[in-house]
């Protein structure tokens, strides 16, 4: 039986400055009665992190200062509140962020990931970078049988990938993943596995990723050396791509997915972008008669669903994206390498 000790040390976030992290000693959570103790197995570095990290406009309106980060989580139930009936001691499982009331119009309308009163997990409130957390019970899902525990922390990554392509076509679609960090390379795996006719990746110049890239299926990769608007045309047929899924934050990466995407195409945007006010070449849109839409998080649960079901025919190559592991003490490291973006999926272990 796990002996669960009466306090921890987590990292929080404890000054408004770029990096402005401590490891700071706190209290084990108790879980209330729809909720579950988990001790933390490891806890994947998201590019939501590396904005906490920066400080930038998006993090200092989100994210309260003291708030221990984490939300690429996975871990055993050690606990189990008083109403829990889903949930037993010694359960796998992997977290979902968006903390929802389950009360509201968006959430009645399956949209609880976007909740009226909702909240994520290790961004509002109290996260993963630390050895035991507190999750609603309904957040903690199962892990496929065939899912081992070092794997399972990615698949918040994953499933925004998936929810990001499932915006427009997927399968005998052709389609552009413009940023390839981790959720880009996913989102190249994944549309490869649904049954893509033609994947287009892009990045800037990170050889690391664009090679991956390459090794996740991709079809054609591009860089700073093209013109990426007119690469993707001639790739097809002059017209542009079907699905157009922007993952960079970058505002001209925005402009390219915008004009090369081809008439009455799907443009999917799920990027932070650090200033707020990013310039939308919006003529392009209303008369190129495109289909844009903001994506956030993953659809609560049909994108676990799908998800689940690509993991457990095994379709989806987690090990080559997944580049380099770091202890928790060592969390600062890991999110030095994940800014540099010499990796794939960095994971923090515990």
């Amino acid at each position: 039986m796990t002996v669960i000790p009466s306090t921890m040390m987590a990292w929080k976030k404890t000054k408004p400055k770029f990096g402005g992290f401590e490891l700071v000693e706190s209290t084990v959570p108790t879980p209330r009665s729809d909720e579950v103790l988990v001790k933390t197995h490891s806890t994947s570095i998201c590019g939501t992190d590396i904005h906490i990290w920066k400080w930038d406009d998006w993090a200092a309106e989100n994210v309260p200062v003291g708030t221990t980060t984490g939300h690429e989580t996975c871990g055993e139930v050690v606990a189990v509140g008083s109403a829990v009936t889903t949930h037993k001691i010694g359960d796998k499982i992997a977290v979902e962020c968006h903390l929802a009331c389950w009360d509201c119009d968006r959430c009645a309308e399956g949209n609880a990931h976007i909740c009226e009163r909702g909240e994520i997990f290790g961004v509002h409130s109290d996260g993963a970078f630390a050895p035991y957390f507190t999750i609603p019970a309904v957040n903690a899902r199962h892990l496929p049988d065939n899912l081992p525990m070092e794997l399972a922390s990615i698949q918040d990554p994953l499933g925004n990938a998936i929810h990001t392509l499932t915006g427009g076509p997927v399968k005998d679609a052709t389609i552009a993943i413009h940023g390839l960090g981790p959720i880009g390379l996913f989102a190249v795996n994944a549309a490869k596995a649904m049954g893509a006719k033609l994947v287009i990746a892009i990045d800037w110049d990170n050889q690391t990723r664009m090679e991956l890239a390459k090794k996740l299926g991709a079809d054609v990769v591009l860089g700073k050396d093209h013109d990426i608007v007119q690469t993707i045309m001639a790739h097809t047929n002059g017209q542009g791509v079907d699905n157009s899924c922007e993952f960079s934050g970058s505002p001209n990466a925005l402009s390219n997915t915008i004009h090369s995407t081809r008439m009455g195409g799907y443009v999917n945007v799920l990027s932070v972008y650090g200033n707020k006010m990013t310039e939308i070449p919006m003529n392009d849109i209303v008369f190129r008669y495109l289909h844009v839409k903001g994506i956030n998080g993953r659809k609560m649960w049909s994108t676990w669903d799908k998800m689940h079901e690509l993991l457990s025919e095994e379709k989806i190559d987690i090990d080559t994206l997944v580049t380099h592991r770091v202890s928790f003490e060592d969390y600062p490291a890991g999110v030095e390498l994940a800014i540099s973006g010499d990796c794939g999926k960095v994971v923090v272990d515990f």
